[in-house]
């Protein structure tokens, strides 16, 4: 702690905090964690902003040091592990490679699971206005095995015909999980996106927004902001919610309840009794991919000719 100032400490200590209670999060979701509990001294301004960014950097390269160095005894109290931080907007595109099959086999062996949705009532996905939020919603969706999308903005064309060709095929109802900003433009990205894949599917399916919901600002204590007097859909939005309606981003709902709420809703769609056949099936298969795996490993390796490296 040696070098950083009172201030400093207090902000890296009490971030600390709460992502070690709730972790992964964004920047920007710990951000706005910080200011509605409301407990230091911290506003929701760019500065504050930029002094989380700051105080945060410092934090994960502490703790990367700390590991690095292969310190034993307890982690830094001014570090934060790198994990429970996550940045969306700047993930690597790597190779799938393997050093042989017997590699190859292991992977297969973790990586398998059942289509346990193929014989549900119901087709599940998520959709998203904005992607800083999937470090939140990705356990959730990983674990119950559903579909993520990111509108960024204003869906593209080609998201549009994309799903539009997905849900072609799709033989149920399907029912899509919304999450996007309360403001004139969140509201709007939603409609639009949903009017768009209907004509492009030509299919009619329900979509149901989980958040942010204009009770939620006052529910968690989020950080009202005035509605842009030169957004063109503000008069809409003011006639749904009043003439002094706040706007709030949707980063600013807790990563715990943007969580709850999707397994919530995922799960309320699921006949269990189906889903638990499916699950027997694929341990039986997944005891068939580690006895092939075991048949591989036994089998004579390739050895590279004597002298050469």
């Amino acid at each position: 702690m040696r070098g950083l100032s009172e201030n400093t400490k207090e902000l890296i200590e009490y971030a600390r905090r709460l992502l070690e209670e709730d972790h992964p999060q964004t920047l920007r979701q710990l951000h706005y964690a910080i200011f509605s509990r409301q407990e230091i001294g911290y506003q929701n301004d760019k500065a504050s902003y930029s002094r989380l960014s700051r105080v945060t950097t410092v934090a994960r390269r502490s703790y990367r040091e700390w590991e690095l160095a292969g310190e034993i005894g307890p982690e830094p109290a001014d570090s934060i592990p790198p994990g429970w931080t996550v940045d969306e907007t700047r993930q690597a595109e790597t190779v799938s490679v393997w050093l042989n099959a017997p590699d190859y086999i292991e992977t297969v062996k973790r990586d398998y699971r059942r289509d346990n949705w193929q014989d549900q009532m119901y087709h599940c996905e998520i959709w998203s206005e904005k992607a800083t939020i999937l470090g939140a919603v990705r356990p959730v969706a990983e674990e119950w095995g559903i579909t993520l999308r990111v509108c960024h903005g204003f869906g593209s064309t080609g998201m549009e015909q994309q799903i539009g060709t997905d849900f072609e095929g799709i033989n149920k109802p399907i029912t899509v999980y919304y999450l996007g900003d309360h403001d004139p433009s969140g509201h709007c990205i939603e409609d639009d996106i949903h009017q768009r894949v209907e004509t492009a599917s030509g299919l009619s399916f329900g979509m149901r927004r989980l958040a942010i919901h204009a009770s939620d600002i006052w529910a968690f204590n989020l950080p009202p902001q005035r509605i842009k007097a030169t957004d063109s859909r503000a008069a809409g939005f003011r006639r749904q919610f009043g003439s002094d309606a706040a706007t709030v981003e949707l980063d600013a709902l807790p990563a715990a309840e943007l969580r709850r709420r999707v397994e919530q809703a995922v799960t309320s769609l699921i006949d269990f009794e189906t889903w638990n056949r499916q699950v027997a099936i694929q341990q039986v298969e997944f005891d068939s991919i580690a006895q092939f795996a075991e048949q591989m490993k036994a089998l004579p390796q390739l050895r590279r000719p004597q002298g050469r490296p």
